[in-house]
């Protein structure tokens, strides 16, 4: 069904025409959305690669529609050091694909099991991630992953011209975003809070005013960012060098 998607007369042009045509983030995050139900993928994720010192994955996340649960073990079990997906990604340009149930995952003995069993969990035993890079040479990826089994030949020609192409547009929206960006010192703090991992009644405690009040400026922000929630704001936030991971507290 998914091959017959991408086979369809017209697919690939229309792709790139909507693409083209998106005129913000979450227009652009919405149509990568479309494409994952598309091909029958149950998630999709853009990220810029990580950095060897990096810890944490979420900072490099700018878009997905993964679970909050799922980032927040993937960074409680320390599983982004040793990612056999982002060391793929850093030595080649072809995609890299991971098939858990039949492959299993090349990591440390003691990570391989924790990091199958959470990917299990959340349904995403299989996926393909496709290596991108901006206008400034800077690498990042498009992953899709789901219960399907890994794409053919033809979806993997199609997923891998239009990620580039996807990628290549984002960086264009983001530009225009930071340009236009105005956030009030309320809206920053709330950003810097969320990041430590607050919850909306902890930012309104921290700062002395009520969770409405917080609940308003998080609203705020996600409309600011066209961010879809807390997770997606918190991390094109972080792309755009709103926060880091020093005002935040990380290391």
């Amino acid at each position: 069904m998914a091959d017959a998607t991408v086979e369809k007369s017209g697919y690939l042009s229309e792709l790139y025409r909507s693409i083209n045509a998106v005129k913000n983030p979450s227009e652009l995050y919405s149509k990568l959305r479309r494409i994952a139900e598309d091909l029958s993928f149950a998630s999709y994720v853009v990220l810029f690669l990580p950095q060897v010192t990096d810890e944490e994955i979420r900072p490099c996340i700018v878009a997905s529609n993964w679970s909050g649960a799922l980032l927040a073990a993937y960074d409680r079990l320390k599983l982004l050091e040793s990612s056999p997906i982002i060391a793929g990604l850093r030595k080649t340009d072809v995609p890299v694909e991971y098939d858990l149930e039949t492959l299993g995952t090349d990591r440390p003995e003691h990570e391989q099991n924790a990091a199958i069993d959470l990917f299990m969990e959340h349904e995403m035993p299989r996926g393909v991630y496709f290596g991108c890079h901006d206008k400034t040479g800077r690498r990042g990826a498009i992953g899709f992953s789901g219960n399907r089994s890994l794409p053919t030949a033809a979806e993997m020609a199609t997923l891998h011209l239009i990620s580039q192409h996807i990628f290549s547009r984002l960086y264009a929206l983001m530009g225009d975003l930071g340009e236009k960006l105005v956030l009030s010192t309320r809206e920053i703090e709330c950003l810097v809070w969320s990041a430590r991992g607050k919850t909306s009644s902890e930012c309104a405690t921290i700062l002395g005013v009520a969770e409405s009040t917080v609940a308003g400026y998080i609203a705020s922000l996600n409309r600011k960012l066209h961010a879809q929630n807390k997770t997606q704001m918190i991390a094109i936030a972080y792309e755009l060098g709103l926060i880091s991971n020093a005002n935040v507290g990380l290391r």
